[in-house]
């Protein structure tokens, strides 16, 4: 049979790519259906018949039907031609049906050959005038090739497969969905469909907004949960984006992974509306919900046709309004509207797409009809035990492999169930897009046929349901595949397939279905490792290893259980080992955090913890989202038997249980338990004594014991508590019910601290606290020494309990004998009754203030000592002479039962006068008798009535009262609203009643009681207290009038004008009394018309002034008044709407930013005044210079009425009409600036590009990069700043694009400007004055004045006329001189320069650089390169590349390395200079650290100890080159100053180098590694160490700007092309200099894994690494026995001696392990003198004398008489050079550190030894 074939496409192209023009199907039979009106399958079926030869057998039949639809070629469109021919074909092959004769066309035979059958019948044309071809001759069955039975596996799936899934998981950002055969895909959250993905890119887009005056308002549509989305078991067809193997951490299989998508717009990719017939499916996204259904995006290519879903059609268990725009559904096409523009859509899977219903696709117009999810029915042609094949329609090729044929479920073969030639109906589940011929994947499960979920939830158990990771006791083999696996059954209704691999622990090689251990019919034990919804088929393991692991997911990981595991890695962190993580099983690892190590806090916790050890944990949480595990190795926690905390609805208060501090607060502490369950543990349940702050008591990471008080499991909130659990005890409490304040107790001592003791008591056993304030009477000392007495264990007796706090459960004791004297004399109140006015009482300071002190009682009960009342010793003392706790006796003053307050006194009664000890006799005394009345008719208190004229006589005046006497003892006052009737009475507005005299007798009315304490007005009636003071009114109205009527609030009317007085001065208002009972509010704002008053409110508007005012608005139930004292109203009621454009009115400063100045307008109105608006000046703007609460008057210049914004401005242009000339004028648009126009305005934005200028409220400027500066700005970034104003030029203003450039350049801004001066216009022997930039030995390098940063440099032969030999000994940097041209070379850019002193003999004004310190600085860089990173050059083999040449710098310290001849090498070696590997505060890429004028430096990294003479003299001889022109820093200033240099110096490393700097400076990394790139291939073959040198410049550069797999790939490349062990020093050296340690310590060990272990170097590298780096010298001395057996023999020695001086030379190293090595050195290798000389640098330097002297003798043997053969016994005959050099060693020792008697010592010894040996010859 011929395939099927789209035309263009070829078998790889994917689905999603359709041709153009597509082959119809069955063309013919809809033409006959639509103009015949006939049923279309019976002549087909006829049609095919008579084509045939007269033996027609059923099989012939059934195989003819398999013809080919498509000639191979596919066709065009129909031409009328040809319809009209399948037309007439069409009529005759119902005529002919009936006769039964063969059918025979001649209409179409024009070249006289008989067409095809398949050509008639689907009226395609051939296009080729052969007419007996082979490839168009009928195949016959016997020829037939088959079609290929396989099912759907991770190799066969491409990107464009289509695939019907089940949603298996909704996870945070991507679903997962279950595919056929046990394959997982998983959708993105951006590829669900469109309206989501535009919902995603609004929310990054918002959150990106940078608008300082945006609302931020948030849309509710934004919720992207996408559990609201889709739902687990929700059927959806996908389409394949990617796939790809992820790299599992190097292990040989990586984890497949594939990408979906739901998105219509791929989903049904290749479908066009025709395409959309009935009971075709078609996904589909929600574009709105409207009332009655959901319409539909399909995602076509035409983009104009919808869907519609009737609200009937949704899934049955969702609601119309639970469905969100952006949804995906799997839908069924249901119909057509009836102009077909809309297709009728059904999400009701079950029912729209039952099969049974003859819900399945007959008949399509393109094969495109058919994909995944439509069901269908197919004509089986092969049928086999794998599987089975059939046609669709006669033409499309579908398979069904043994999973989807549901022959896995029993025994029976599906031969047996299924024949050729059968007709099955079932569901498209997948498309093979690179199959040849066209074939589908076909499913016949029931499940997926009647879309039913099967998805396995595992927060959900069903009953009957396996879960995941459980243990089958016994599963049954059914089915077995040989080579695949084994199909199972198990509790009789479950099935399953275990794979080849999971049979045994062992390989298994073959299985058999009749024979060996996995035949059919066998049990075995198994554990369910996996489920395919989609197949619903559990997957299982046989394998005992799976079967006894404890856990497979991390699903099956309990929170709390105690667990085992091996530790897996140390996390190191800056402060060492931060956490560990620990393998619980196959691929379940948990973190363990530094807290939960252990109990306390380890010193050094790697000694305990290794990887590979098993340690005991328990569970503290777990993460299914995050997909994250955390531990506990606390042994506090695993040995702990209470109940686990793990949810708080399982918490009961009383239940106790362990956890860790996790954070702690003045208040408390937070609590960890486990999952998520946190308490809060307060600071007074954190112990019976006092704790005053928790951080004192407790640490971050301590286990505490606690018991539950509170809990609410729906708010997730827990109270915990530390204290003893008896306390909380129904007897506990009972027994505090028998305990009261005043209560006299015993207790004994069980715990004391410096703050407070615990007592038990006798007899309850109840716990109290005595503080250390209360141990005893006296000062502070006093109670310390008597707190020092008392120990634990001691029993106190008589002690006073003072209160009783009983929801904490806590009780007050105290032991100071005044206290309890004054309890015994009744004088020490507990309750508020207890109190009597005018009585004696004692109690203790509980707290100091500055307006008086607080005393406390018993029970807590605390009066109050007011400021005037404390006595005249006392009052102006610091705290008033008295300390906290300090016991005081006082007289209660004055009691207010109804708010429970007293006030005390400690000023001593009147002479003369009674206190009244009863408050009961207050009504006998309501009638007292007064004295001196000033009227004599007022005989007694009750002569004082309401409306009474009386007398009284003026006592003071205050600002806003009159203080009178009725009587001596009788008080009055006068508010001044009550003193005049008019404004024209008032002489004084500012001071009204300042006329008033003392003394002066007044007639007054009396009009209420004025309450002292709380400052209130009270009517007649509410008189308390033994003299009251009366409120009294001395108006001439209230005077004369009979009837008085007082003023109350309800009676103030709106509008009404009143006579205010001033009483209070609050923040933003006046307080205006208007009577002594009606206050009112009036705002700053509304105090006056005039601005100029309102600038000093204090001084205008005093307290007491006079004030005219009109009410604004009136609150009765708020009892507020509001006022205003300007003309034209209050606008405090004013909307947005109110105002207009122009208007000029007052305001509040509320707010004062960097950038604008927030107005209040109103009550519910503010405005902003940006930094544009405050002045016409911008120069004189300064935002500080506004105050909160300040008035400014401003003017409306912009209203937004939907946004609720106003723009307000101080302009004097706007809010004063000034005629002064504006400076910045206001710029509204872009149409009002031109090009060259001038402006000035205030950085908006300093972007990555450029900055934003604002010009006006909507015009803002852009200013690129070139056009900030004339000279060039390293960091210009760091030159500007937000709200800097700036000024510029204007050179591009398009107002139809609304585009507006500036320039900031000098140049461009002054027409004056003079160019620097450039190396063009200097001449030689041109006088230039500079600076020093930088100095070196060789020269330095001069910075000319008036130049853009051009530098020469002076080399050390210009600077005087005698010879110089370091130039950095007369100059510094910073100092300036004057300079003469010496050279100059424009090709190379470079200029040589002069200071002596006879380039300037004729010059007067000469500068012998006293005027220097005086100039002032600039900042001159150090280097022209600094400012990105350190890539260090290699000129030689001596020169340290990477970073730290550590054997060097080991060796530095003049210790000569010995031969094997024994003799001395008299020169030691010099410190290697340590270059850095990677420092990103600044470069020096032109060699000022490691190149000199020549090859001088050579010998700063010189590891041959060559004499220093040969050293002067090759320096010597080499610097007669004069190769200083080469230095000039200035350099090459652009990309194409580099390139011409590179043409004529390509293998120049130094120069590829600076141009990666300069790329770099510009943060052009790209470019710079590409520059790298081209320099390797540049670089000539040969030139190895130049080539060398860009590799490790680039090994610096991804280590500094690239990351870990850029610098994995270049370390790799460099190891291929360089010494792999010069390049793995290098990196490691770069990890170091950059504090990578963990990095280096890393390499270091992979190095000693690999083949570089016979270099002693790469041992002693890591050992220094160790001791000095990583303090870890145990792991250094480990490396020794390791270099001992890797390193060759004639290397032992060597390296023990290096790592001996490491001992003593490292801070962290043993001396006397350095000298135990030492010895053991020189007892086996006596010959070998150079120890001797080595451990004696050493010992010297440690500075220990005598250590060194004993060394000297012993090297030369003193101290032992002389042999015969001029030898000391036990010593080694030294050679006489040898003996010479140790005697002048040791006699240069002994002068620098010694005294003359030592150094006799040692030429006498000298002396002696040479006389020896000469007796000895």
């Amino acid at each position: 049979m011929a395939p099927i074939k789209r035309k263009g496409n070829g078998p790889d192209e994917s689905g999603s790519r359709q041709p153009q023009k597509r082959v119809k199907v069955i063309a013919g039979v809809q033409r006959k259906d639509v103009n015949g009106g006939k049923n279309s399958k019976k002549p087909a079926e006829k049609s095919k018949d008579s084509l045939d030869s007269p033996s027609k057998t059923p099989a012939v039949s059934v195989l003819r039907e398999e013809e080919p639809a498509f000639p191979r070629g596919g066709a065009d469109i129909l031409s009328p031609l040809e319809q009209k021919q399948i037309h007439i074909q069409a009529t005759r092959d119902v005529l002919f049906e009936q006769k039964g004769a063969q059918a025979q066309d001649d209409i179409d035979n024009e070249d006289g050959t008989q067409k095809k059958q398949s050509s008639k019948e689907f009226g395609i044309k051939s296009r080729k005038g052969k007419t007996k071809s082979k490839k168009h001759t009928i195949p016959q069955a016997s020829t037939k090739e088959e079609v290929r039975i396989e099912g759907l596996n991770f190799k066969r799936i491409v990107v464009g497969s289509k695939i019907l899934g089940q949603v298996s998981s909704i996870n945070a950002h991507d679903i997962g969905l279950s595919l056929p055969n046990n394959l997982t895909g998983y959708i993105p959250l951006t590829a669900v469909s469109k309206t989501l993905q535009q919902k995603i890119e609004k929310l990054l887009n918002s959150s990106q907004e940078e608008d300082d005056n945006s609302d931020g308002d948030d849309d509710g549509d934004d919720d992207l949960d996408l559990k609201s989305y889709f739902k687990l078991g929700q059927y959806l067809r996908a389409a394949v984006t990617s796939t790809e193997t992820e790299v599992n951490h190097g292990k040989i299989k990586g984890k497949k992974h594939i990408e979906l998508s739901v998105d219509p717009r791929e989903a049904n990719s290749g479908l066009s509306k025709s395409d959309l017939v009935v009971n075709a499916t078609v996904q589909a996204s929600v574009l709105s919900v409207e009332d009655h259904g959901l319409v539909m995006d399909l995602g076509l290519e035409d983009g104009q046709t919808r869907g519609f879903m009737s609200s009937k059609e949704i899934p049955h268990d969702l609601e119309l309004l639970q469905i969100k725009e952006g949804t995906v559904f799997l839908c069924v096409v249901t119909g057509h509207n009836a102009n077909g523009s809309v297709v009728k859509l059904s999400a009701n899977l079950p029912t729209a797409g039952s099969i049974k219903k003859s819900h399945f696709l007959t008949s399509a117009p393109t094969i495109n009809s058919f994909l995944p999810g439509t069901a269908a029915e197919i004509l089986l042609t092969q049928v086999t035990s794998t599987g089975m094949a059939g046609k669709i329609m006669g033409m499309l090729d579908a398979v069904v492999d043994i999973v989807q044929s549901g022959a896995t479920a029993g025994k029976e073969d599906i031969t047996a169930r299924y024949h050729v030639g059968a007709k099955i109906k079932g569901r498209l589940i997948c498309t093979f897009p690179t199959a040849e011929p066209l074939k589908l994947g076909f499913s016949i499960l029931d499940h997926v046929v009647k879309f039913t979920p099967t998805v396995l939830d595992h927060k959900s158990s069903c009953e009957g349901v396996p879960a995941i990771s459980a243990i089958v006791p016994e599963v049954k083999v059914t089915k077995v595949e040989p080579g695949l696996g084994v199909y199972v059954q198990f509790n009789d209704k479950h099935y399953g397939f275990v794979h080849i691999s999971r049979l045994s622990d062992d390989k298994v090689d073959s299985i058999s279905s009749t024979q060996g251990p996995y035949m059919v019919d066998s049990t075995h034990e198994a554990r369910i490792v996996g489920f395919s919804a989609l197949d619903n088929l559990y997957l299982l393991s046989l394998e005992r290893k799976v079967i006894d692991q404890p856990f497979l997911r991390l699903e099956d990981v309990t929170v709390g259980a105690v667990v085992k595991g091996k530790i897996e890695k140390l996390l190191i962190g800056p402060d060492g080992i931060s956490g560990l993580i620990v393998s619980l099983a196959d691929g379940i690892s948990g973190l363990v955090p530094g807290m939960h190590m252990s109990d306390t806090k380890l010193q050094h916790p790697e000694k305990k913890f290794r990887e590979g050890v098993q340690v005991s944990a328990r569970i503290l949480s777990v993460n299914l989202e995050k997909r994250q595990l955390r531990l506990t190795l606390k042994k506090t926690l695993l040995n702990s038997e209470s109940s686990t905390w793990c949810d708080y609805s399982d918490i009961l208060p009383g239940n106790q249980s362990p956890g860790t501090i996790i954070s702690i607060q003045s208040h408390g502490a937070i609590v960890q338990f486990y999952g998520e369950v946190r308490g809060f543990l307060p600071v007074s349940e954190m112990s019976e004594a006092y704790i005053k702050d928790p951080a004192q008591h407790f640490n971050i990471g301590q286990v505490v014991n606690v018991h539950a008080l509170n809990v609410d499991a729906d708010f997730r909130k827990l109270v915990v508590s530390c204290k003893d659990q008896l306390s909380s005890t129904e007897a506990y409490k009972r027994a505090l019910e028998h305990i009261h304040p005043g209560n006299t107790v015993s207790g004994t001592v069980f715990e004391k601290s410096n703050e407070d003791i615990l007592l038990k008591l006798e007899d309850s056993g109840l716990v109290a606290r005595l503080n250390a304030e209360h141990v005893s009477d006296g000062q502070a000392s006093r109670n310390g020494a008597a707190l020092a007495r008392i120990r634990v264990g001691q029993k106190l007796n008589e002690l006073l309990i003072l209160n009783m706090q009983k929801s904490h459960r806590l009780i007050k004791v105290t032991n100071k004998p005044s206290l309890k004297q004054a309890r015994q004399r009744g004088e020490l109140p507990a309750k508020f009754e207890d109190l009597e006015e005018g009585s004696k009482v004692t109690g203790f300071v509980k707290n100091i203030i500055a307006d008086g002190l607080f005393v406390e009682f018993l029970g807590g009960l605390t009066g109050f000592v007011p400021k005037r009342l404390v006595d005249d010793d006392h009052v102006n003392k610091p705290s008033f002479g008295y300390a906290l706790a300090q016991p005081i006796s006082l007289t209660v003053q004055s009691i207010e039962d109804d708010r429970q307050r007293f006030i005390l006194t400690l000023k001593e009664p009147h002479t003369g006068k009674q206190r009244v000890s009863d408050r009961d006799k207050e009504s006998n005394n309501a009638n007292q008798s007064s004295i001196n009345p000033i009227d004599g008719d007022i005989k007694s208190l009750d002569d004082l009535t309401f409306g009474r004229i009386t007398k009284a006589k003026v006592v003071s005046i205050k600002e806003t009262q009159i203080n009178v006497q009725l009587a001596e003892n009788i008080q009055g006052r006068i508010d001044v609203s009550e003193v005049f009737d008019s404004w024209e009475a008032i002489k004084d507005r500012k001071q009204p009643l300042r006329f008033f005299k003392a003394k002066q007798i007044l007639p007054v009315r009396i009009i209420g009681i004025h309450d002292a304490r709380s400052h209130r007005f009270l009517p007649i009636s509410h008189r308390s207290g033994k003299y009251p003071v009366f409120e009294l009114s001395a108006k001439p109205s209230s005077l004369e009038s009979t009837d008085l009527d007082l003023l109350s609030l309800d009676k103030v009317k709106i509008g009404s004008a009143w006579i205010g007085f001033v009483n209070n001065i609050g923040d933003d208002c006046l307080w205006i009394s208007i009577s002594p009972n009606v206050r009112g509010r009036l705002r700053l704002t509304d105090v006056s018309d005039d601005l100029s008053l309102l600038s000093d409110i204090t001084t205008n508007f005093p307290v007491g002034s006079a004030i005219k005012v009109h009410v604004t608005g009136v609150d009765t139930d708020k009892n507020r008044l509001d006022l205003s004292a300007k003309h034209g109203g209050s606008p405090n009621k004013l909307t947005i709407s109110d105002f207009s454009k122009g208007e000029i009115l007052l305001g509040r400063v509320t707010r004062v930013t960097e950038h604008q100045v927030l107005v209040q307008l109103s009550d519910t109105v503010v405005g902003a005044i940006n930094l544009i608006d405050m002045a016409d000046d911008y120069s004189k703007i300064n935002p500080a210079d506004f105050h909160k609460n300040e008035i400014l008057r401003v003017c409306v210049v912009d209203i937004d009425v939907p946004k609720k914004k106003i723009l307000l401005s101080m302009r004097s242009s706007r809010v004063l009409s000034s005629s002064l000339p504006i400076q910045d004028p206001e710029i509204s648009s872009i149409s009002q600036i031109k090009v060259n126009d001038i402006v000035r305005g205030f950085v908006r934005r300093v972007a990555d590009n450029g900055l934003f200028v604002t010009l006006g409220h909507d015009v803002t400027a852009y200013v690129r990069i070139s056009d900030l500066s004339d000279s060039y700005l390293k960091e210009w970034q760091n030159e500007f700043q937000v709200n800097q104003l700036v000024r510029g030029r204007v050179i591009l203003a398009d107002p139809e694009s609304n585009k507006l450039q500036m320039s900031l350049k000098q140049s461009v801004l002054d027409p004056n400007y003079k160019t620097p001066i450039t190396i063009k216009d200097l001449k030689r022997g041109q006088t230039v004055t500079g600076k020093v930039r930088n100095v070196e030995e060789f020269g330095a390098f001069i910075v000319i004045d008036g130049t853009a940063n051009l530098s020469g440099l002076c080399h050390r032969t210009e600077m005087a006329e005698g010879k110089v030999e370091d130039a950095r000994k007369l100059f510094e940097k910073g100092d300036i001189v004057k300079a003469k041209i010496v050279k100059i070379d424009l090709n190379k850019e470079r200029i040589s320069l002069g200071l002596k002193a006879s380039y300037f003999k004729d010059s007067d004004d000469e500068s012998d650089g006293e005027d220097v310190q005086d100039e002032s600085e600039e900042n001159v860089s150090e280097s022209e390169y600094d400012g990105g990173m350190d890539l260090e050059l290699e000129s030689g083999d001596d020169i340290s590349m990477g970073g730290v040449d550590l054997e060097d710098t080991m060796n530095g310290d003049n210790s000569e390395s010995g031969s094997s001849d024994g003799d001395v090498q008299m020169t030691g070696t010099k410190d290697a200079g340590i270059t850095g590997g990677l420092v990103t505060s600044g470069f020096d890429w032109n060699g000022n650290n490691n190149i000199g004028t020549d090859e001088d430096n050579e010998s700063d990294s010189d590891s041959d100890n060559k004499a220093a003479v040969k050293k002067k003299k090759r320096r010597k001889q080499e610097i007669q080159v004069d190769r200083t022109g080469d230095l000039d820093t200035n350099g090459p200033q652009s990309v194409a100053d580099y390139e011409r240099l590179l043409l004529g110096e390509p293998n120049s490393s130094l120069l590829w180098l600076k141009y990666m700097a300069f790329q770099l400076e510009l943060s052009e990394v790209d470019k710079a590694r590409e520059i790298a790139e081209r320099a390797l291939r540049s670089i000539s073959i040969g030139q190895d160490t130049e080539k060398f040198n860009i590799w490790v410049a680039m090994l610096n550069l991804e280590n500094t700007f690239g990351n870990d797999d850029t610098l994995e790939d270049v370390f790799k490349r460099a190891c291929q092309y360089n010494d792999p062990q010069e390049i793995h020093e290098r990196l490691t050296s770069i990890y170091i200099q950059s504090g990578k340690h963990d990095k280096a310590d890393e390499l270091f060990q992979a190095i000693l894994k690999k083949k570089f272990t016979q270099s002693p170097n790469i041992y002693l590298n890591f050992a220094t690494f160790l001791f000095d780096t990583l303090a870890e010298p145990e792991r250094g001395r480990a490396l020794l026995p390791r270099a001992i057996q890797s390193l060759p023999t004639h290397t032992h020695v060597d390296i023990t001696s290096k790592f001996g001086q490491l001992e003593f030379r490292s801070p962290n190293g043993d001396i006397e392990r350095g000298r135990t090595i030492f010895e053991g050195l020189i007892s086996s290798f006596p010959k070998r003198v150079d120890l001797w000389n080595v451990l004696l640098d050493l010992e010297i330097k440690n500075g220990d004398m005598e250590q060194v002297r004993r060394l000297f003798g012993r090297v030369l043997g003193l101290g032992h008489p002389i042999a015969a053969d001029g030898t000391k016994p036990g010593a080694k005959r030294l050679k006489d050079k040898q003996a010479k050099f140790f005697f002048k060693k040791w006699l240069a020792f002994e002068e620098k550190t010694g005294d003359e008697k030592m150094v006799d010592e040692v030429k006498a010894r000298a002396a002696d030894y040479v006389r020896a040996i000469k007796a000895g010859q």
